[in-house]
């Protein structure tokens, strides 16, 4: 199955989600969203994003559950994520050793427009004015 050029945000609380959603859409990120782990795991299996920004607190599954889940699935294992969380990194060493885990962004730090820069330059997209110009 071959991997879309589309970004999932797995994202419970609808107030981050909305603010992640509304700037990196308008920074022409192709991105999708959804709230729970069973959804993020269908989304996963069936349309294979090419970067998950996942959190680890979600209302039904562990986050990290989940990310050891799609690590040893051969499709899914090699979708890489970023984890966006309030748990602090150093309480979470295990993503150290997660294969599939590149980044650990704390919440409370992200600044929107830089990790819109990280992701378009990590999926080689458009950036900056060359963006109005193929958006125009």
């Amino acid at each position: 199955m071959a991997r879309e050029l589309r970004v999932l945000l797995v994202e419970d609380d609808p107030d981050v989600a909305d603010l992640y959603v509304i700037q990196l859409r308008k920074d022409g990120i192709p991105l999708e969203h959804v709230r729970t782990g069973r959804d993020a795991d269908a989304f996963v299996r069936g349309r294979v994003p090419a970067l998950i920004l996942a959190d680890l607190t979600l209302p039904d599954l562990d986050g990290r559950e989940l990310i050891e889940r799609w690590a040893s699935d051969s499709v899914c294992g090699g979708i890489p994520i970023w984890i966006v969380s309030n748990g602090q990194p150093e309480d979470n060493l295990w993503w150290h050793t997660a294969p599939n885990v590149q980044r650990y962004f704390l919440k409370s730090r992200v600044a929107l427009s830089r990790l819109s820069l990280e992701i378009r330059a990590t999926l080689g997209l458009p950036y900056g004015e060359r963006i109005s110009r193929i958006a125009g």
